[in-house]
């Protein structure tokens, strides 16, 4: 028999249950159909075997045999030089293609090819490639020329003859050998009386020689009689020997140590002298004198066994500002008269001339022998002097010199010898030739012996004039501060004098913070300057109380070198700085230092001091009358620097890690942005982060359509609590109309006639229904009710589960959310009792409802029950 279709329909009607103070927008939207090269140089050392020739150990059988050799060369400016040499050369010579380097030089691979290039008058600047040996033949230099070693060998063997090897004979030509070294390690190569660059009888002639090692047991270094020899940058000269040619150091009137470290070694049994200076010559500008000056900021280092000049020309040292000076004739000295300062008696002026921050230190076998010299030692403002006598006094003197020592505002000068009155100065009666003047005062330490380090008594003085006759002190008449009887008394008696400013380093160093802020504190220091006005305050920060006293552990050093606003003193001094920069909520230990012109003093006590804590972010995400909290505070945002390798290594600008843990942070509210207490509530948020930085709070129970200000109250690291807002305000407004929900009025559910007799007899579906939430904020709905509204619902049993009678007025009526199959709600009439939730839809968010079941009895004819489902819609709170 054909079975009757049986249809059942359902109407539901939505009725939504708000709070009673909300509105809604209840909009019906329809279902939506779906749709579907490197080139390698090898160096060679290579060595002369030719023979020495002896000559003569007097100045007019070097300066005759020096004419006589130019006359007897006939050297001209055409090079022809040394007929036998040139014919040897031209037979061993190999035709060199002339190659130039970026910057001009022409290079040079052996001494053939610089033969060859010295015929070239436009060819001046030269490089070599190897080491070369210039063997006796003659390679005559002119104006201009520049010879840059590279860093290669040279080696010679002048012997006798000074127009062997490398020499010139051009008035006021300008030479300039650079980066060579010239003989081998052992002394060897580097043989002769006239150097390896020889000047002829032209006058004022200069030599440069910049970047040069010279290393000889049987050679002078530098000749040029009429001429002057300028260093430059770092010189080693290591000139020690005993063999025929090794002469003087120098024979010239003129050295200038003008820029970098000049070391010298020289001693010799065949001269007497380390310089002789013999040239009267009108055309030498340097006639007259034996000159050797440092010049600002450049270093001399000489050790000898010989006197320091030869002749009776006027000795003349200069050490200028900043320069080094060390004499040491002692380690190398051999005795008899080389241990003179001069192999003369002089008669000229001799001066010493020790410029301002000058360091001059003269350890000497026996005094500076003045004999009637006139002329005088000046110590110029900072200057360090030591002058050291093995044996004797610091000078000898005769009654008719007039040579004075004056020290002028000098850091320090110390003078020693064996024998009482030090000095050894012997004026003629009255006359001042000992003053001294200080910035601060004056201390003299006097002492019974050189090796005493215990003075016999500190004299302390401004300023003052003596006489001194041997070991007779007399104050001079109209003298400013004249010594006592017992003081005069301890420097007649003295063996060693030190004289110097007395300034000792600061001491009584006071120290504590205020004004903390969240990456800055103020810092307040004190000391006593004994003597001296500070010339740095050093302010060093700690993160750890066990790094303290170490400035490579500091994390900032702020230098005061500046005191317009500062009361620097040379007693009692007050500094005040503000150190920015800082991490927030951190614990500093910090410290200082003082400077003064005695040096640094010892590092203050520790001062403990806290930066407060620092808000990065607050917000207020709300509802209707609630509203959650969230923010940050700041945690190692401050920079570092690091000092682990010094200050001159800083690395600034290292990102914290040192920073505390906050402690609590209370959320303060209210309607009025002043925060009047009886009108601000408070909440403790949740802490969270590695250092507590993060917090949030939910806010309930806030009265609707009311704007509130927020704030934090902080406590940091240090305990202390502090108030921290956001510029402007955050603030927030609860409202009471703010959500938008659309959910369908009506929804049908049919079985299907077409599923009779099948497996899916008696199934119920329906269309899907969009939710959408139009509102401004996340919306939670749920199902709290279904009402049976007429007799066929009334006489149809709702079931939890599928399981029902066939035949049966039985109905199981799910209630699927996005077709989600899996999560089925089944509505029965205890949903009253346990509701039944759809979900949260955020803002904009959309979800589709839809029906699905199964009809226990879909064959008997067709019952319309009527529901009522109750949907409750809601803001999300949590």
């Amino acid at each position: 028999m054909k079975k009757n279709i049986h249809l059942i329909f359902t109407c539901f009607i939505i009725v939504i249950i708000f709070p009673i103070d909300w509105s809604y927008a209840i909009e019906i939207e329809k279902p939506a159909i779906e749709t579907s090269s490197t080139t390698e140089v090898i160096e060679e050392d290579v060595t002369s075997d030719s023979s020495e020739m002896p000559v003569s150990d007097s100045l007019s059988s070097q300066e005759s045999t020096m004419e006589e050799v130019i006359e007897n060369e006939k050297i001209t400016d055409s090079n022809d030089i040394n007929d036998d040499n040139s014919e040897i050369n031209s037979k061993n010579m190999v035709k060199a293609v002339a190659t130039q380097d970026a910057d001009g030089f022409w290079l040079v691979d052996s001494a053939a090819t610089l033969t060859e290039y010295l015929k070239d008058s436009q060819k001046l600047k030269f490089r070599l490639t190897n080491n070369i040996d210039l063997g006796s033949t003659g390679y005559q230099l002119k104006d201009g020329v520049i010879i840059d070693g590279a860093n290669h060998i040279i080696t010679y063997n002048k012997g006798a003859s000074a127009t062997s090897g490398f020499y010139a004979n051009q008035a006021n030509a300008v030479i300039e050998i650079r980066n060579t070294q010239f003989g081998n390690l052992d002394g060897s190569g580097a043989v002769g009386y006239y150097g390896f660059l020889s000047g002829g009888a032209a006058a004022n002639m200069t030599f440069i020689f910049d970047g040069v090692d010279y290393y000889s047991t049987n050679g002078q270094m530098i000749y040029n009689i009429n001429g002057s020899v300028i260093m430059r940058g770092q010189n080693t000269i290591d000139q020690r020997g005993t063999s025929t040619y090794s002469q003087e150091w120098a024979e010239i009137n003129y050295v200038e140590i003008q820029s970098g470290h000049t070391s010298i070694k020289h001693s010799s049994n065949q001269t007497s002298a380390f310089i002789w200076s013999t040239s009267n010559s009108s055309a030498n500008p340097y006639a007259g004198k034996s000159q050797i000056i440092v010049r600002e900021n450049a270093q001399l280092d000489i050790q000898t066994n010989s006197n320091m000049t030869y002749g009776t020309l006027s000795p003349n040292y200069i050490v200028e500002k900043n320069a080094v000076f060390n004499l040491d004739k002692v380690t190398l000295a051999t005795g008899g008269a080389r241990n003179q300062f001069f192999a003369s008696a002089q008669t000229q002026p001799v001066t010493f001339d020790f410029q301002e921050n000058a360091q001059v230190d003269f350890k000497l076998p026996s005094p500076i022998n003045l004999y009637t010299a006139k002329g005088g030692m000046t110590v110029a403002e900072n200057a360090d002097v030591s002058l050291d006598v093995v044996s004797g006094t610091i000078f000898s003197t005769a009654s008719s010199s007039t040579f004075a020592l004056n020290m002028n505002k000098a850091k320090k000068v110390s003078l020693a010898g064996t024998s009482l009155g030090t000095l050894g100065l012997n004026g003629a009666n009255g006359v001042k030739n000992l003053s001294f003047t200080s910035n601060f005062l004056q201390k003299i330490e006097t002492f019974s012996s050189k090796t005493s380090s215990t003075p016999t008594q500190e004299i302390f003085k401004k300023a003052s004039d003596l006489s001194v006759q041997g070991t007779n002190f007399t104050n001079i008449q109209g003298s400013s501060n004249p010594f006592s009887a017992s003081e005069i008394l301890a420097l007649k008696n003295a063996q060693k004098m030190v004289f110097s400013e007395f300034v000792d380093v600061p001491d009584q160093l006071g120290l504590f913070a205020y004004d903390a802020s969240d990456t800055s504190i103020s810092l307040h220091g004190s000391s006593v300057n004994n003597g001296s006005q500070a010339t740095e305050v050093k302010f060093f920060i700690f993160s750890a109380e066990e790094e303290a006293n170490d400035l490579r552990n500091a994390r900032q050093i702020v230098t005061l070198r500046s005191f317009d606003d500062q009361e620097n003193t040379a007693l009692n001094s007050y500094y005040n700085v503000t150190v920015d920069g800082l991490n927030p909520n951190t614990v500093y230990w910090v410290q200082m230092i003082v400077v003064n012109r005695a040096g640094e003093s010892e590092f203050s006590d520790t001062e403990l001091f806290a930066t407060k804590p620092q808000l990065s972010t607050l917000t207020a995400n709300v509802t209707n009358t609630t509203a959650i909290i969230n923010g940050e505070l700041a945690s190692d945002t401050g920079k570092w620097t690091d000092y682990s390798n010094g200050e001159a290594a800083a690395i600034p600008d290292q990102q914290a890690y040192f920073g505390g843990m906050y402690r609590k942070v209370t959320i303060e509210y209210s309607k009025n942005k002043d925060f009047p207490e009886n009108e601000t509530k408070a909440q403790v948020a949740d802490l969270s982060g590695n250092k507590n930085q993060k917090f949030s709070t939910k806010l309930k129970g806030l009265e609707g359509e009311v704007t509130y200000y927020v704030r934090a109250r902080v406590a940091g690291v240090y305990g202390e609590e502090v108030v921290l807002a956001m510029n402007p305000l955050t603030e927030f407004q609860t409202v009471t109309e703010i959500i938008n929900v659309e959910v369908p009025i009506e929804m049908a559910f049919q079985t299907q006639n077409k599923d009779l007799g099948t497996l899916n007899e008696g199934n119920v579906s329906s269309a899907e229904y969009p939710v959408i939430n139009k509102g401004n904020t996340p919306t939670k709905i749920s199902i709290t009710n279904l009402t049976k509204e007429n007799t066929a619902a009334n006489q149809l049993l709702l079931l939890d589960s599928l399981s029902g009678n066939p035949g049966k007025d039985e109905l199981a009526l799910q209630m699927l959310v996005n077709n989600k199959q899996e999560a089925p709600l089944f509505l029965t009439s205890e949903l009253s009792k346990n509701p039944l939730s759809i979900g949260v839809l955020n803002v904009n968010e959309e979800k589709k409802l839809s029906l699905q079941g199964k009809y226990f009895n879909p064959t008997k004819q067709a019952v319309f029950p009527d529901y009522k489902v109750t949907f409750k819609v809601e803001k999300n709170e949590e």
